[in-house]
């Protein structure tokens, strides 16, 4: 029998679920909440921060939790698709209110943050781990999982293109002077396109490559994913490369904001850094991974091209065409870390199931999640710790002292520059080999000759 490949119908559906509604609103988070937060709503930076860090250790324990629920859940809709359904109406709620901006005192702004902050990341796991989880559910074809990757992460690149570069505008036209306004509506039309989208995503795929394990206690669980060889720097690798990501996102308005002093550039230099990367996602890809072959020599080159590009920008940081320049270019082989990690985390599915016997998508979806999360949250921690320890002066362009100038730039270039580093070095010792792959391969041949027996 000749299996069926995949329709356009359910790769869309699956792009536009993971990689519109949901993104705008992760981008909005991941870009102007921190600058929202210090500037607008006047949560001190120093609170902000901790709250990130609290939000992160309270992940390193739900997201574990959550990977193994997706994995356990029996419905007659399927394991993950289910979570499409109800929680994206719920986190959408929670994001309107986060945005909120009610007048109340200081310690009062600092508990709100932090309360919807933590929601948010919980509620975002709910769709994040069984979103990730299902691309192993759907086929077991390595070209196209690549498929409904590619398809995401473009799609996810547009959206963070229009959200990075146009949010300020977007929130203009709809709050005016009331800020918090504006972007309590820009979320709330996010979430309005996510929850649709989902619900489109759930009717138009199908989990087909499921199996029934033996539940196991959690950290027996873990342990044992522990266990397999190389797992370990894979996830190294998953962190340093989302802290590069979001502390590019995050940092840039502070950069150009105090370190440039042109305010009036923001929107271009976040369509610079963030067309450019979509682009990397459509044609670098396939470029790298033509030219080197295996997934993690193509990933590891992308690293090291982007150190190189931070390195000249720090070098000749007063220069404006420098800056754009190499900043876009930087920023193309940073963007295309987020397709990396997810081939990275497909394959590793496939390892832990050749290993172990065990199929837990949702586990090892689990761990790039956390991943992801904890990039977010340390991204943040650095900015607001350095702008809380260097002094910084909120809406004081022109006035920073020159400690704050150091540490933004430092944070937006040195940082990413040391992350690259541990991802290149994480990789050299990536667990998946040619002879692991081929016995991958030869698994599922087996397993689908034995379904049709």
């Amino acid at each position: 029998m000749e299996k069926k490949k995949l329709g356009l119908s359910t790769i869309l559906a699956y792009a536009f679920a993971t990689g519109s509604g949901y993104q705008i609103m992760g981008s909005l988070v991941g870009s102007y909440l921190m600058i929202f937060l210090t500037d607008t709503f006047g949560v001190p930076a120093g609170a902000a921060g901790v709250i990130m860090v609290i939000a992160s250790i309270w992940d390193a324990i739900n997201d574990p939790m959550m990977g193994t629920l997706a994995d356990r859940t029996k419905t007659r809709w399927g394991k993950y698709r289910p979570y499409f359904l109800f929680v994206p109406a719920i986190l959408t709620v929670v994001v309107v209110l986060l945005f909120a901006s009610p007048n109340i005192s200081t310690n009062g702004k600092i508990i709100w943050t932090a309360v919807f902050y933590i929601l948010y990341g919980m509620l975002r796991t709910g769709i994040e781990i069984p979103s990730s989880a299902l691309i192993n559910a759907v086929t077991d074809e390595p070209s196209e999982r690549t498929r409904m990757i590619n398809a995401y992460t473009v799609v996810m690149g547009i959206f963070t293109t229009i959200t990075t570069s146009f949010a300020l505008t977007f929130v203009s036209i709809f709050g005016g002077e009331n800020t918090a306004k504006g972007y309590m509506i820009v979320v709330g039309i996010a979430g309005v396109i996510m929850t649709i989208s989902c619900w489109l995503c759930f009717a138009l795929t199908e989990e087909k490559y499921v199996e029934e394990v033996e539940p196991q206690p959690l950290l027996k669980e873990l342990s044992g994913l522990i266990k397999v060889k190389g797992l370990l720097n894979v996830v190294i690798s998953w962190v340093a490369s989302y802290i590069a990501f979001n502390i590019m996102m995050s940092s840039s308005v502070y950069y150009i904001m105090y370190c440039v002093m042109r305010p009036d550039l923001i929107s271009y230099y976040m369509l610079d850094i963030s067309l450019i990367g979509v682009l990397g996602i459509v044609f670098l890809i396939p470029v790298l991974m033509k030219t080197f072959g295996k997934t993690e020599k193509a990933f590891a080159v992308s690293q090291a091209v982007v150190i190189i590009c931070y390195a000249i920008i720090m070098f000749f940081r007063s220069s404006l065409p420098v800056l754009f320049i190499f900043s876009g270019i930087g920023a193309m082989f940073a963007t295309a870390s987020m397709p990396f990690a997810a081939i990275t985390m497909s394959e590793m599915t496939d390892l832990v199931r050749l290993d172990t016997g065990r199929v837990v998508n949702g586990t090892v979806a689990a761990l790039k999640g956390f991943s992801n999360k904890a990039g977010i949250a340390i991204a943040s921690a650095v900015i607001s710790f350095t702008l809380e320890s260097t002094g910084y002066i909120a809406g004081a362009i022109g006035q920073e002292p020159d400690a704050v100038l150091t540490g933004i730039t430092c944070a937006r270039f040195l940082v990413p520059i040391i992350c690259a580093v541990i991802v290149v070095l994480a990789l050299f010792r990536y667990p998946v080999t040619p002879e692991k792959r081929e016995a991958i391969r030869k698994m599922y041949a087996e397993n689908a000759e034995a379904a049709k027996d």
